[in-house]
């Protein structure tokens, strides 16, 4: 067992954290992104905990939280995404797992009217249990075909058989987001440098009225998006008379894409316009599948159903409210807006 848990120094602690994060978690946990995610969101520097090995004092496991200004009701609360909960494989004990999430908790939820949240896994989620805190909700993946290729790929060996025979198909495909994606009446550009302040505007006028969630100031989405280390974000705006109204957030890996944020004001031409013109860019560039991942309910669960998305797999949200260890569940009435965009893990 661990001679101690202790709050960890990000800087101080800098060589350490990253040693572990990269072992455990992945190779591309370094340097910058520890710059990026550890120290400069503009919310603050991120809150860490180290667990060590008893008789050397190596450093065995980590947990983080990162800050977050959270948008509850009419009013703004301070915040944490919870993450980069990691242990090295010789000490992944329920335990030591046990210990060092609860050290995390009962530090951040010490503060009144702050909130936690995290998307833990299925062996997470045994922690939680132990821990006496329920899920709030549950975060679902909608994923849309946009090509046949990939699938009829694995059926035949010859890619040129295989992308004769899904040529129809995708043309089939096509056909079917002409029926049911069009723009009708908005305006859809990219965003060309950085988002300015009419985007905390926004944030600030939608408010909360999806459920609590992350406040998307301009200085927020620059960060979170714009200045990623590791991943390129895309973000198209849309826009009524010159004015900004809602936009989208999206980024692709070779074969699979995925939106990441959609917000802004409610309105149900708006979102298949935004939407219309993802799956239109990505489809040209030769994306095979589309994900979004929303809690349920959200306000578009219908409308992805209608634009062709089908639900896939399912993840637990935990949300811990300061000084009381859990805040009530959606089920309760105390509705969450959270997306694939909003984690940090």
């Amino acid at each position: 067992m661990p001679d101690r848990i202790r709050t960890a120094d990000p800087v101080a602690d800098r060589g350490l954290l990253i040693d572990l994060l990269s072992r455990n978690l992945s190779p591309t946990a370094g340097d910058r992104r520890f710059e990026w995610l550890y120290l400069e969101n503009p919310n603050g520097p991120a809150r860490a905990w180290i667990a060590t090995e008893g008789d050397t004092g190596r450093g065995i496991g980590a947990a983080a939280a990162f800050p977050r200004r959270l948008l509850v009701g009419g009013s703004v609360r301070p915040g944490y995404v919870l993450g980069d909960f990691c242990i090295d494989q010789h000490y992944r004990s329920l335990g030591l797992a046990l210990q060092l999430q609860r050290a995390c908790l009962e530090q951040i939820v010490s503060t009144p009217l702050l909130l936690a949240y995290d998307f833990p896994s299925d062996r997470m989620m045994a922690i939680y249990r132990r821990m006496q805190v329920p899920p709030a909700g549950h975060m679902v993946r909608w994923a849309k075909p946009l090509r046949a290729n990939r699938k009829i790929g694995n059926l035949v060996r010859s890619p040129a058989l295989a992308g004769l025979l899904a040529a129809p198909i995708n043309e089939l495909l096509k056909w079917k987001d002409f029926a049911s994606l069009q723009n009708v009446g908005w305006t859809i550009v990219d965003q060309e440098g950085i988002c300015k302040e009419e985007f905390t505007h926004l944030a600030h006028s939608v408010g909360s009225c999806y459920g609590s969630c992350v406040e998307r100031s301009a200085e927020y989405l620059n960060w979170r998006y714009l200045r990623h280390p590791l991943v390129h974000h895309e973000l198209l705006a849309a826009r009524h008379g010159g004015e900004l109204r809602g936009y989208v957030v999206f980024s692709h890996t070779n074969e699979d894409a995925k939106i990441v944020d959609l917000f802004g004001f409610s309105d149900t031409a708006m979102w298949t316009a935004l939407v219309a013109r993802v799956v239109e860019l990505l489809r040209n560039r030769g994306v095979v599948t589309l994900s979004i991942s929303a809690l349920v309910p959200s306000p578009w669960s219908g409308l992805l159903k209608h634009w062709g998305f089908r639900p896939r797999e399912s993840s637990p949200l935990v949300v811990c409210a300061g000084g009381t260890g859990a805040a009530p569940s959606q089920d309760s009435g105390d509705p969450w807006f959270l997306m694939d965009g909003d984690r940090e893990s």
